[in-house]
């Protein structure tokens, strides 16, 4: 399912939508979903807040697929060139709160939760992969 939004946060929610929407056509795990969720909402955020100089409407572009049991995300944008992977700096996640700079966990936090995270710059876009499997839940007790 391929999905387009604009840079303006708004467009969050619709996301959030289309998400459950592909979860429900794909029968993935709803906890699955909810990964997804949390790192394409940070990711997503970050492009419409970081990547454009101008105020213009710029399109974002979101293609979810199954490969198997794996769920892959891929998200591309015509912003400036920025891979979150080597350019945002590593948290010190030891560090007070009040001593850690602001940002650079949400990158952080999409490593720990997804499979794999890539990042490549192709023709003048930014393209953004997470991957995970689709773990069913476990069945209930006594079943």
């Amino acid at each position: 399912m391929d999905f387009t939004y604009i840079n303006d946060l708004k467009e969050l929610d619709q996301l959030a939508a289309d998400l459950e929407k592909f979860g429900e056509a794909h029968d993935i795990n709803p906890a699955v979903v909810h990964t997804f969720n949390l790192c394409l909402d940070e990711a997503l955020t970050n492009v419409i807040s970081y990547a454009y100089d101008t105020p213009a409407e710029h399109h974002i572009y979101l293609s979810m697929t199954m490969e198997g049991d794996e769920v892959i995300a891929v998200l591309r944008d015509h912003g400036k060139a920025f891979d979150p992977l080597h350019d945002a700096e590593e948290p010190d996640i030891n560090a007070a709160l009040e001593d850690r700079p602001e940002g650079g966990l949400g990158i952080f936090f999409c490593k720990q939760l997804m499979d794999h995270v890539g990042y490549a710059r192709v023709n003048d876009t930014n393209t953004f992969t997470l991957r995970k499997k689709n773990v069913p839940d476990p069945p209930e007790e006594g079943q």
